[in-house]
């Protein structure tokens, strides 16, 4: 065979050519893989959850994750209109970071409904916690606080974790609260905020931007949370890799990786879990295209759910039963769509800041 290749000098080139991309390929799978991830957003329940997670963790090369203290209504989804026992959550997390002191990074949080409100976030702190975590911006628990974010009775709150170069992670939806969240920033400029989830607003992510590009101290995370969330989330930023490319090479020292799986007592959300969602908030960052199975398994239960609703819906020409075959025939649509995302395929530099150094920096309150 070797005989009749008439230009044997360019084969050997071909092989040298196509042997260094190997080699350069394998050299960039090293380089991402050595990347130590810290997660800055994740809620967990119970020191047994934080083992599975641990392991998980080091399955994926995730150095450490930040755990955020939650009330009772956020871990079971009650639908309660209360804000309760999230001391005991407090307390959880103190624990299993002061169990696993090299993996966990506990935060503390605080109800403004309480008289010793400060006195309790300065326990907190005492006690070890890194940072504050504050629900008065979440549409849900906005309601029950019924204050505005630049109440007078959270000025103390803010001012405490700004004179101590606390970092606070508030979840606000800037859609609806946006000017109270601005009024809390221009108080307190040195202030070090992250807006989760890329501020509730990856719609419209040109408020993101303007906020972003008014307020320095302000970053905010990848994670989207529920299922119906990540699956929606996911499937935004797949449908227009460009615009969110754009957004975080342009913001790339504001970004933070996270999560936000709320990692419950209930049976499914175990280990498999776990490295299942992780994988799949670190291939949308690095992947040009991937398989998310929580965003397909979670697009057809919803079109299994309704195509059951529609058969057992009479009669099949009522509102109710065209509705549940529109949901029908557009979560199955949905479902056959995602098979396959794609994914932001971020470079070496921008993964290593939103890994490792926007996290460090977030967390130490841009305190060198």
């Amino acid at each position: 065979m070797f005989n009749q290749i008439r230009h044997p000098h360019l084969f050997g080139i071909g092989i040298l050519i196509l042997l260094g991309l190997f080699i350069f390929f394998l050299l960039a799978q090293e380089a991402q893989s050595e990347i130590k991830i810290i997660d800055t957003h994740e809620h967990i329940q119970t020191l047994e959850k934080a083992e599975m997670l641990r392991e998980a963790n080091a399955n994926l090369g995730i150095e450490k994750t930040v755990l955020l203290p939650s009330p009772w209504e956020t871990i079971t989804l009650n639908g309660a209109q209360s804000f309760t026992r999230y001391r005991e959550n407090v307390d959880e997390i103190l624990k299993i970071a002061e169990t696993y002191p090299d993996d966990f990074i506990p935060l503390c949080t605080i109800s403004p409904l309480d008289d010793d409100a400060l006195e309790y976030f300065q326990d907190c702190v005492e006690r070890g916690g890194k940072g504050l975590k504050l629900y008065n911006g979440h549409s849900y628990y906005y309601e029950i606080f019924n204050q505005p974010l630049d109440s007078e009775a959270m000025m103390p709150i803010y001012e405490y974790a700004e004179t101590n170069n606390i970092p606070v992670l508030f979840h606000v939806n800037i859609g609806k609260y946006m000017n109270e969240l601005e009024n809390v920033l221009i108080y307190h400029p040195d202030l070090v905020v992250s807006v989760p989830h890329f501020m509730v607003s990856s719609i419209q992510i040109e408020r993101v931007e303007y906020l972003l590009n008014t307020y320095p101290n302000l970053y905010t995370d990848i994670s989207f949370g529920s299922p119906q969330f990540l699956a929606s989330g996911f499937r935004r930023l797949s449908n227009d890799t460009e615009k969110y490319t754009n957004f975080i090479n342009n913001y790339a020292d504001r970004v933070l990786f996270g999560a936000d799986m709320v990692l419950t007592t209930i049976d499914y959300k175990n280990q498999e879990f776990m490295e299942e969602v992780l994988t799949c908030y670190k291939d949308i960052l690095e992947k040009k295209s991937f398989v998310c199975q929580p965003v397909n398994d979670y697009y057809q239960q919803e079109a299994d759910k309704f195509t059951e609703s529609y058969e057992n819906c009479e009669p099949k020409e009522g509102t109710f039963c065209i509705s549940a075959e529109e949901k029908m025939n557009s979560y199955t649509k949905w479902a056959n769509e995602t098979r396959k995302l794609n994914g932001l395929d971020l470079s070496d530099e921008i993964l290593q800041k939103i890994y490792q150094d926007n996290p460090l920096r977030f967390l130490n309150a841009n305190q060198s």
